[in-house]
């Protein structure tokens, strides 16, 4: 079972992608649905701020598309826990403890899906740069990598 984490007080921030989803309404970045990629060093808390729901349309592209559950089962778990709202996707999650090499694989499977028009230059541009940068860090210094909802 995946560790939950109680982040203290504002992590250094290293990346703010918040500023690509602002909502047209109400200008907040996705209505307020701010999420945070975060990791932990020595005391030192550093997080890429992200709009929850802009993101989680990259990832109900599989939820959408209607594929055999073969192919399904394959997908990465942190896509799979979107589809099923369980793990870091649960309604009770706030900050889960999510597996680095599976989140990297994730950013993989959005970038090389086959349908291009469920991904934006953002996605490209920014989320997937600084996500694996800011996941591959953490694995380089052996951090746990976890995401806040």
């Amino acid at each position: 079972m995946p560790e939950t984490y109680q982040y203290q007080g504002n992590p250094f921030t290293r990346e703010d992608l918040t500023h690509l989803c602002l909502c047209p309404c109400c200008g907040e970045p996705d209505c307020g649905e701010e999420y945070m990629l975060l990791t932990e060093s020595e005391g030192k808390q550093e997080a890429v701020l992200f709009g929850g729901g802009t993101f989680r349309g990259y990832l109900n592209y599989w939820f959408y598309e209607g594929i055999t559950p073969v192919e399904y089962s394959k997908l990465p778990e942190f896509v799979r826990q979107n589809n099923e709202c369980t793990g870091w996707q649960d309604i009770s999650a706030q900050c889960t403890e999510i597996n680095a090499d599976d989140f990297l694989l994730t950013l993989e499977s959005i970038k090389n899906c086959s349908r291009k028009e469920y991904l934006y230059d953002d996605f490209e541009n920014y989320y997937y740069p600084i996500f694996k940068k800011f996941a591959e860090e953490a694995m380089r210094k052996g951090q746990k990598l976890y995401i806040s909802i």
